[in-house]
């Protein structure tokens, strides 16, 4: 409880500080221990300590998310965001590492066709359980995390600069957000939610 109340999402790190790749995998095994449906682990990860990596593809994120608003006005964006433009994305290239959360579905699975839509909306729920439970794994090593989705609209330059850095990319992954990770370099507090009776109901 004490790293669900207490994680928030950060985004300035230390750059002076690194993450072993032994904390990584444990990490990582901790989004393989979250559900999924039928247990089909509907992703794939792939994590990224190489700096050069990381900057170019928080200068795509930020590319990418300029292309995503870019049917509204100056004013009309600048209405509708929350913080810094950007920011979320910047913190990419400022992260001792950083876990790009794909989904990863089997192409030759199915199930009903009335199932059809269901079986999407189940393989993005296993894909967000794992992401959040390597988020609290994180925290309860004392490792701060950001939750950053500017993925879901740059998949062909992510594939254009993971192919560029050795990796084989699959036409299969359809990515889904970024994780950086790292040690914050400032205290952020946990924004405060809703009451607890505006978003719950008992039935006894």
């Amino acid at each position: 409880m004490k790293e669900i109340f207490e994680r928030t999402c950060c985004r300035v790190f230390d750059s002076a500080k690194t993450i072993s790749k032994g904390d990584l995998t444990l990490i990582l095994e901790a989004g393989q221990a979250a559900p999924s449906a039928k247990n089909r682990q509907p992703y794939f990860f792939v994590t990224i300590l190489n700096k050069k990596c990381l900057e170019e593809i928080s200068t795509a994120a930020i590319t990418g998310r300029e292309k995503q608003f870019s049917n509204l006005s100056p004013e009309e964006f600048k209405r509708g965001e929350k913080g810094d433009t950007g920011s979320n994305d910047i913190s990419i290239s400022k992260a001792s590492a950083a876990i790009l959360v794909f989904r990863d579905s089997d192409p030759e699975y199915r199930e009903s066709e009335v199932e059809s839509k269901n079986l999407n909306i189940k393989e993005e729920q296993g894909v967000a359980n794992a992401a959040y439970s390597m988020m609290l794994q994180a925290q309860s090593m004392g490792i701060s995390s950001g939750w950053v989705c500017s993925p879901l609209y740059i998949k062909e330059e992510l594939k254009k600069i993971l192919t560029k850095h050795g990796v084989k990319f699959d036409n299969n992954w359809e990515p889904r957000l970024i994780i950086p990770l790292g040690y914050a370099s400032l205290t952020t507090n946990k924004p405060p939610r809703k009451p607890l009776e505006e978003k719950c109901i008992f039935v006894e």
